[in-house]
């Protein structure tokens, strides 16, 4: 079976229809990311109020489709390295199973859409967005091949979503939990780059040439740095800033949330992205609830 008819087929037989090529494109699976986007609504004491609720999750499907328009941005721009690659060979737009021009004509409407539904909050909310965009652009033309930058740009686009989340709900925004998140998506980013050197084992990599310029001993390094300091600056968080000094019971679920993605990155040498391992590891997705649900009930009853 070539790569087209993998990439293309919804069943036995069948070539899948447009719509659900460009929907593939997007990768809904990545949408896990844009989940910072309910930090705002986690923290700010109004878990349970609906209107807090609604513009809570309209701005996470803004980003949802605002993402979406990135990926698919990303797919024809890397159109002809994504077919060198054996795990993006089969993607919609690099196996032919999806037109770039129809890949594009999606990621416009998806970004206008985003665009058009963050506004509901505010024009803040709708201004972070267009940042957000802007910054996914730019790392796909430039920033993905300089060394440092690309990961900072990855935090970066953690943080306008966790900024969206909290301009978006109208509540007092904490410059400790904007930083903390911008250190824990740093992490992230930085183990992600560690899966990507062990899988490539030192070769080269045509869509990736900055991976040649990260040994797995300099992240390492790079990851001893950010470790403690994103630790740190949480704890500082719960202290100073959150609601309730109570916060500081959440503090455990985030060291065993990054004690456990240190296991898999180094134990079970997984290559899988961290927003993926998060659905596949029990043990971690125990603990994000529930620090998700500690933190949200500290914040109500402060």
């Amino acid at each position: 079976m070539s790569a087209t008819a993998v990439g293309a087929t919804a069943g036995p037989g069948r070539r899948a229809s447009g719509p659900v090529l460009v929907l593939r494109a997007m990768r809904p699976r990545q949408w896990v990311k844009n989940s910072f986007v309910l930090g705002g609504l986690v923290f700010s004491g109004q878990v349970l109020e609906l209107q807090t609720q609604a513009l809570a999750w309209v701005t996470f499907a803004a980003f949802c489709l605002a993402s979406g328009a990135t990926y698919l941005f990303n797919d024809v721009r890397d159109v002809e390295t994504d077919r060198l690659n054996p795990r993006t060979a089969g993607r919609p737009v690099a196996s032919g199973a999806l037109a770039p021009r129809v890949a594009l004509a999606a990621a416009v409407v998806a970004g206008l859409a985003g665009l058009a539904l963050a506004a509901v909050p505010g024009w803040e909310t709708a201004a972070t967005l267009a940042g957000y965009l802007g910054l996914n652009v730019a790392y796909s033309l430039w920033l993905k091949h300089m060394l440092f930058l690309d990961v900072m740009a990855i935090a970066g686009g953690f943080v306008l979503r966790a900024y969206a989340g909290l301009v978006a709900i109208d509540v007092v925004i904490s410059e400790w939990l904007l930083l903390a998140t911008g250190l824990l998506a740093l992490f992230l980013g930085l183990t992600k780059r560690r899966a990507e050197a062990v899988a490539l084992g030192g070769a080269a990599h045509p869509q990736r040439p900055v991976l040649e310029r990260y040994s797995i001993e300099l992240i390492d390094e790079l990851i001893a740095v950010v470790t403690p300091t994103t630790l740190v600056v949480y704890a500082l968080y719960a202290v100073l800033a959150a609601r309730s000094s109570a916060m500081l019971l959440t503090v455990p679920f985030v060291l065993y949330g990054i004690f456990r993605v240190l296991y898999l990155i180094h134990a079970r040498m997984t290559t899988e992205e961290p927003a993926l391992i998060v659905w596949q590891d029990r043990p971690l997705l125990t603990c994000i609830v529930l620090w998700g649900l500690s933190a949200a009930t500290i914040a109500a009853l402060a």
